[in-house]
C-alpha cells in the first residue's frame, strides 16, 4: 500500500524519473527534450524548496508519486530566469519555447495566484484518491505557513488534471493561450 511522508533528498532522482515518465507524449520524443522538462518542472523544486515536497511511497518507501510547490513566487522567478533557463537551454536548446511559454504563463497568472504547484503520479497510482489526498497535505501545509491560495500555472482544460483540480474545487482564473488557464484555489 502507498503512504504520504516528507521529501527526502535521496528522493530527487526518483522524482524526476516520475516527471519523465508522466510528461506527456509530446515531449517523449528524445532523453535530451525530456531532460530539459524535468530541470523544468522538477528541479527548481527539489533545489530550492524542498520543504513544499510531499511524496507518495509504496511499501518498500519508493516514491510513485509527488506533490511540488513553489510557495516563494519571487524567489521562483528569479531563479527561473538567472538559472534554470540556461539548464533548460544547455539540456535541449529547442526547448527554451517550452521555457518561455511557461514563463510567459506564470508572469500572466495574477500576482495572489503565483504560489503554484505540479503534482505527477504513475500510472499505478492514479485514480485511487491519492492525487486528492496529496493536495489536502500540501495545503494544509501551505495553510501552516500562512498562504491563502494555491495556483496552477499553464493547465490545459483538456487535460485529466484540469478535470481533477475542478472536482478538487479549483476555479479557471485566467485564460493564457486558448485551451491553457491558470486555476486557483483558496486554501
Amino acid at each position: 500500500m502507498y503512504h504520504i511522508r516528507k521529501y527526502v533528498p535521496r528522493d530527487k532522482e526518483r522524482l524526476r524519473f516520475i516527471c519523465k515518465e508522466t510528461a506527456d507524449k509530446s515531449l517523449k520524443r528524445n532523453d535530451r527534450l525530456l531532460e530539459a522538462v524535468a530541470v523544468l518542472y522538477n528541479d527548481y523544486f527539489t533545489e530550492k524548496e524542498s520543504e513544499n515536497i510531499f511524496v507518495l511511497a509504496d511499501e518498500s518507501d519508493l516514491p510513485v508519486g509527488y506533490i511540488i510547490c513553489a510557495s516563494e513566487p519571487e524567489k521562483f522567478r528569479k531563479a527561473m530566469r538567472r538559472e534554470y533557463g540556461k539548464r533548460v537551454l544547455k539540456a535541449y536548446p529547442p526547448a527554451v519555447v517550452i521555457y518561455l511559454g511557461y514563463m510567459a504563463a506564470f508572469d500572466l497568472t495574477p500576482k495572489k495566484y503565483r504560489v503554484h504547484f505540479h503534482i505527477d503520479l504513475l500510472p499505478e497510482a492514479q485514480r485511487q484518491g491519492w492525487g486528492t489526498k496529496l493536495m489536502n497535505t500540501l495545503c494544509e501545509h501551505l495553510r501552516e505557513k500562512g498562504i491563502e491560495y494555491l495556483g496552477g500555472v499553464a493547465i490545459n482544460k483538456n487535460s485529466a488534471g484540469y478535470r481533477m483540480y475542478k472536482k478538487y474545487g479549483f476555479e479557471t482564473v485566467g485564460n493564457i493561450f486558448i485551451k491553457v488557464v491558470t486555476i486557483a484555489y483558496k486554501i
